[in-house]
């Protein structure tokens, strides 16, 4: 049995499809502010979190506050974030559990990001989200020194693809978005400069490794960088999406770039993959296939 916080979100949803469909017993685990099905869990209430942990062999950790919540109420972040992930860490050792998976962020190593990170570059979390997931990480790797429970940290970068549903809280992502858009408006409307850089990884190969992961020793006490190790910038990102639009949908977006578009200082950016390809860990960076099936998805849920 696996327990994955935060399952019925946009990440947890297609990692616990994914997960089913290799034949796992999956308990998704969903807050209790949450209308969606799933175990509700309470990651301030040691009753709740113990009660999602019985039976359970390993746990994928996804639930936390987003930036901009975190940022509107850094206190709760760090209850939350912080103290729940100790929460549910104290909690899995005590029912037993044996796999520990938890899902970072590449922003801990400092906003904006920019040159080559790797795992070794020192960590400047400079808001809410990322110091609260740093902290998170520090009580991963502390029970990872431990005996009885194996932990992964995954920096994750920018996961890029549909969610199960429409009603997903994820369309102010990017990508996300201008597909949202082309199939609204048979446009992109580019706010933010052109020429920011990001990492994006698909999505399916997010649930790849985590699947191999959970049947592998090799990142046991490890942080990881889960990312494509190739970033591109927002203008790329949309005449991609516009190029996949003509295939899939049959026309091609205008693109309407109105943001700042002086050169920025993330430019060169890499967020580097090898320490994971070195672990025998192969990541698939071609953003097409998920593309293709969030632009299919925006017309069956956003078309008039």
């Amino acid at each position: 049995m696996v327990l994955i916080t935060g399952g019925s979100g946009y990440l947890g949803g297609r990692i616990a499809t994914s997960l089913k469909q290799s034949g796992y017993q999956v308990r998704v685990g969903k807050s209790v502010e949450s209308d969606s099905k799933g175990f509700s869990i309470d990651l301030t209430d040691d009753h709740s979190i113990n009660s999602a942990c019985d039976g359970v062999s390993s746990i994928i950790h996804l639930a936390a506050m987003n930036a901009q919540a975190c940022d509107h109420n850094p206190e709760k972040a760090l209850l939350i974030n912080g103290l729940g992930t100790l929460k549910l860490l104290k909690a899995a050792k005590k029912n037993r559990v044996s796999k520990f998976l938890y899902f970072s962020t590449a922003h801990i190593y400092g906003s904006p990001l920019r040159g080559k990170i790797n795992e070794e570059l020192l960590p400047r979390p400079l808001h809410s989200y990322s110091i609260t997931h740093r902290v998170a990480e520090d009580y991963v790797m502390e029970e990872a020194c431990q005996q009885g429970l194996s932990a992964t940290v995954f920096r994750l970068t920018n996961a890029i693809g549909s969610p199960i549903t429409p009603q997903a809280n994820c369309w102010m992502l990017v990508a996300n978005d201008f597909c949202r858009q082309v199939v609204i408006n048979t446009s992109i409307k580019v706010h933010s400069n052109k020429f920011l850089q990001r990492d994006f990884i698909p999505i399916s190969s997010i649930c790849s490794v985590v699947s191999s992961s959970l049947n592998s020793t090799v990142l046991d006490g490890e942080i990881v960088n889960l990312s494509s190790g190739i970033a591109i910038t927002l203008q790329s990102l949309a005449i991609l999406i516009a190029d996949r639009s003509e295939v899939v949908l049959g026309f091609r977006p205008h693109i309407d770039f109105l943001g700042n578009s002086t050169e920025v200082d993330t430019k060169g950016l890499i967020i580097s993959n090898r320490k994971l390809s070195n672990l025998g860990f192969k990541i698939d960076g071609n953003l097409s296939d998920e593309i293709d099936r969030l632009l299919l998805n925006c017309r069956k849920w956003f078309s008039n």
